[in-house]
């Protein structure tokens, strides 16, 4: 029998090619797409799920309240919190640091010098609470005394040739502030790319300064905890707030609530980015929503199976009539029709994986990392798409089986076949569905579009073009001297027009906080400023709009001791106006009881990506702010002469600091950087939603096949009456218009809700307008009506006498 239904099965596949044929591009292309997704979404979540205990393990991130309301709310801690925590709130098993500050090093060996990133301090236990895989050394001892650090697996090869080789030699690793003389103690491997910790080198916490290592008022390192079994990290953050009223002892932010949120591990990659965070985040609601589009577009690919096999239900019906005359079992005609369907999925399937290992780079430009792809062989994954796979065969397989297997044979031989009104109705809510899907993904399509053109062309308020960056050296004797000299050198040579030295640059965040205030308010009035150090030829250079006031100028000797502010300042200082704030006096932390005199007011420019809200900061040169560095020498330099500046600037580099390594990159470039994620996953968006157009298009063509098909006897007899090819075409194309009016209905609010909390997480975005929406539901008129208008064409131009000879 199984090879009488599969040689049955073959014969319909084979006679009916076009049908076959558009059914397995509309389910290739759905099941490709869902894999495609399902890997990238699969990666996203996957991100800190390798390490032990991960459920158990929360990272401390700090927030800040006056009067009941959050002034502010970072990814980092203090140094201080992880110990006081441990030892005064109960459920904590264990803690662990990595601080971050100055986590850029010039890092030699021998004549060996590169300037690494996340060269980091680490607690002790570090490697032993993440279990980090040790290829060389002892988790429990490798970071456990002074001037000791354990490397990557990549930098024990870069330096050394290898693991073996690299244990017990010294690194010279050297900063803006300090030079540390480190021996190899421990090689790890290389971190997995969806883990959140990513780091290169680890020093040990006891190498680092005593007076920071319970520190209470730098919030620069990251916190974890490990809490007991069935320990609340609720309740430890009610608890928390009472406890630092004992160790906030110095007058900074004093008057605030000092508050913890504790954020598990795992969430961390997907939850909203908040300021001072080590990873570029992934966006959840972005993975949320590609996962139910990658569902839907599977579904819209499984309804044009059915909608097809509707279409040729008119001739199966003869053949399903025969069947039964001659003896054939209700069970034997549906194990027919789900055969089919098991066959054209499995052909389907096939060809879907070839469709994506042939689009494997995507995957590789989606998440920006060519290991993403080896995710697309691992166990959920496979789970998934096996499950998918079976539920496509059964959901495709079902209607047609149930339908003509329950079809009455005499009434079929008789020609008295006909579909039932629910039957008709299900068909055409199906194709609604396809349709409102098809206009949530153009509206959305069009919602990404609109934002990422808004990025790319809104002003920034600072002048990118032409701007070199170098990378500040680290610690030499003489250091501002040098730096100075060597500003004064580079800016004379050919074709470098200007030169500034500062803290950070546009693209970077500021990352160095004060509290300040208004000079002669209370402390209840402090709140935290990013302090962005500069020079006298910062805002001329990046040409910041002055609105109020002047700027720094070198002829004023008391200039080093003025600050500048911008409009977000003075918003949050609560001066009236930028003139009002011009001439009045502001307390910096740490200044010794100093206020600093305001002169100007500059207009709020995007110091990062339009994704932030404008921070409110204060520029400055006092030199008694030491704390806070100087990290970038910028350039604006002569395109046309750029090979050449560069080597003359690398000779002038190495004269003055012979010890640092020579690093720069180019501003517009890194600046654009941070739109990379967004313009990855608009590309993807639309991509997808392009193919479920056509999917949709699919079904399309066989719904207006299907009813040019039960309408031909119809259109015969209208024909025969006079009418027109153009009224019978109006006929069958206000059915469609029913339809696309139904989707819009159910489509349009939705698409508003979604794309309206999609947009929030953006600081700065586009209005949502009405055309946005109106324009996908002419779009898809004109595409359904091109299909309909063609198919229905046909038809009327068809001779009546070949539908009515049988009559």
């Amino acid at each position: 029998m199984l090879r009488n239904l599969l040689l049955v099965t073959y014969r319909n596949l084979f006679k009916n090619r076009s049908y076959t044929l558009i059914n397995v591009i509309g389910l290739s292309l759905g099941i490709a797409v869902f894999i495609v997704i399902s890997a990238y979404v699969n990666f996203e979540k996957s991100f800190d799920n390798m390490y032990p205990d991960a459920n158990r393990i929360y990272r401390v991130e700090s927030k800040f309240y006056r009067s009941g309301e959050i002034t502010d709310s970072w990814a980092t801690a203090s140094n201080g919190y992880a110990k006081a925590m441990y030892d005064n709130l109960p459920g904590i098993a264990s803690y662990a640091r990595i601080s971050w500050e100055a986590n850029e090093r010039d890092v030699r060996y021998q004549d060996i010098k590169h300037r690494e990133q996340r060269v980091c301090f680490a607690d002790s236990n570090f490697v032993s609470f993440f279990n980090l895989p040790l290829v060389k050394g002892d988790a429990a001892t490798a970071l456990k005394n002074i001037n000791t650090i354990v490397i990557s697996e990549a930098s024990a090869k870069k330096y050394f040739g290898s693991a073996d080789a690299a244990m017990g030699k010294t690194m010279q690793l050297s900063t803006r502030f300090n030079n540390n003389s480190c021996m190899v103690t421990g090689v790890f491997k290389d971190l997995p790319v969806n883990s959140t910790l990513q780091f290169n080198m680890l020093i040990s916490f006891a190498t680092a300064p005593d007076w920071i290592k319970q520190f209470w008022y730098q919030h620069n390192n990251y916190t974890f905890i490990k809490l007991k079994p069935n320990a609340s990290p609720k309740a430890i953050e009610d608890q928390f707030p009472a406890m630092a009223e004992r160790f906030k002892t110095e007058q900074p932010l004093k008057e605030l609530k000092w508050a913890v949120q504790l954020t598990p591990l795992a969430k961390i990659h997907l939850n909203t980015i908040k300021p001072y965070e080590m990873e570029v985040k992934g966006n959840r609601s972005a993975v949320n929503f590609l996962q139910i589009m990658a569902y839907v577009i599977l579904l819209i690919a499984c309804i044009n199976y059915i909608n097809l096999a509707t279409t040729k239900s008119v001739d199966r019906a003869r053949e399903v009539g025969i069947r039964k005359v001659s003896g054939a079992h209700t069970s034997q005609l549906v194990l027919q029709f789900f055969i089919e369907s098991f066959i054209i999925n499995l052909i389907s399937l096939f060809f879907a994986a070839l469709l994506v290992i042939g689009i494997r780079q995507l995957l590789q430009q989606i998440s920006g990392d060519s290991k993403t792809y080896e995710l697309l062989i691992n166990g959920p994954l496979i789970i998934k798409v096996t499950v998918v796979f079976i539920g496509s065969v059964l959901l495709s397989g079902i209607y047609p089986s149930v339908v003509l297997s329950r079809l009455k044979p005499i009434k079929v031989l008789k020609g008295r076949f006909a579909f039932s009104k629910s039957g008709v109705w299900l068909r055409q809510g199906m194709v609604s569905f396809q349709f409102a899907a098809s206009l949530l993904l153009l509206a959305g399509t069009m919602a990404v579009y609109r934002q990422l053109n808004y990025m790319s062309s809104e002003q920034t308020g600072i002048n990118l073009k032409q701007t070199i960056v170098l990378k500040a050296p680290s610690i030499t004797n003489n250091y501002l001297q040098k730096v100075n000299s060597f500003k004064s050198s580079a800016a004379n040579l050919a074709g470098v027009q200007e030169v500034s030295v500062s803290g950070a640059v546009p693209g970077k965040q500021v990352a160095m906080a004060a509290a300040c205030r208004r000079y002669g308010t209370s402390k209840a009035e402090e709140r935290t400023y990013d302090m962005l150090r500069v020079d006298f030829d910062f805002m001329k250079m990046y040409q910041l709009q002055l609105i109020a006031g002047r700027a720094y100028d070198r002829t004023n000797t008391g200039d080093s001791t003025k600050v500048i502010l911008n409009e977000a300042a003075v918003r949050q200082f609560g001066f009236a106006s930028a003139q009002d704030a011009v001439g009045k006096k502001i307390w910096v932390e740490s200044l010794d009881k100093v206020p600093n005199e305001i002169i100007g007011v500059i207009k709020d420019y995007h110091q990062q990506s339009l994704k932030e809200a404008y921070f409110a900061t204060v520029l400055f040169m006092d030199p008694k702010l030491t704390w806070v560095p100087l990290k970038y020498i910028s350039l604006k330099v002569n395109q046309a002469q750029l090979p050449k500046i560069s080597q003359n600037l690398k000779q002038t580099w190495e004269g003055f600091f012979p010890e640092s390594s020579f690093d720069y990159f180019f501003l517009d470039d890194f600046y654009a950087r941070q739109y990379e994620q967004d313009i990855h996953f608009g590309q993807v968006f639309m991509l997808f939603s392009s193919m479920a157009i056509i999917i949709a298009c699919l079904g399309l063509f066989g719904l207006t096949t299907y009813s040019t098909a039960c309408r031909r006897r119809e259109i015969g007899i209208r024909k025969v009456l006079g009418a027109s090819a153009q009224s019978i075409v109006q006929m069958l194309t206000n059915d469609m218009l029913k339809l696309i009016a139904a989707a819009s209905v159910v489509a349009i609010p939705l698409a508003v809700l979604l794309i309206y909390q999609w947009l929030q997480g953006y600081a700065f975005k586009v209005e949502i307008t009405w055309w946005q929406f109106i324009l996908p539901v002419v779009t898809l008129m004109l595409i359904s009506f091109s299909v309909t208008i063609y198919l229905t064409y046909q038809a009327a131009q068809t001779n009546p006498v070949k539908t009515l000879k049988d009559e």
